[in-house]
């Protein structure tokens, strides 16, 4: 039982994992992130290596999201008035139940309403 070899475990710091975080988010290799860190911990790059890869597989997958648009209303111009146009869906009801805007500005593709 003499010539057995005790293994080590390094526990790692908080300070220490989100630095791996960061490393992780450059483009730089793992094997080159756990050997400069190693380096600068005084740790074996084998268990550093270890880390990144448990540290790299807990980390969130982030996936781009596209916007969905959907059509609340639709604009129609007065026959009545030149200036005036009718806005009808939803919309109209939803603004129903907030209160009265301030002022109301038309653009070429959207309408703004400011509140006080």
């Amino acid at each position: 039982m003499e010539n057995s070899t005790k293994k080590k475990y390094t526990r790692y710091t908080k300070k220490q994992v989100s630095t791996m975080r960061k490393a992780l988010k450059t483009e730089e290799p793992r094997l080159v992130i756990a050997k400069r860190l190693s380096k600068e911990w005084g740790i074996p790059t084998s268990g550093v290596y270890q880390k990144l890869n448990l540290v790299a597989n807990t980390k969130r997958k982030y996936t781009k999201r596209s916007p969905k648009t959907t059509n609340l209303t639709t604009v129609t111009k007065n026959s009545n008035n030149d200036s005036g146009v009718t806005l009808t869906s939803d919309l109209m009801y939803i603004l129903d139940l907030l209160k009265k805007p301030t002022k109301v500005v038309m653009y070429k593709d959207h309408v703004r309403y400011y509140y006080k």
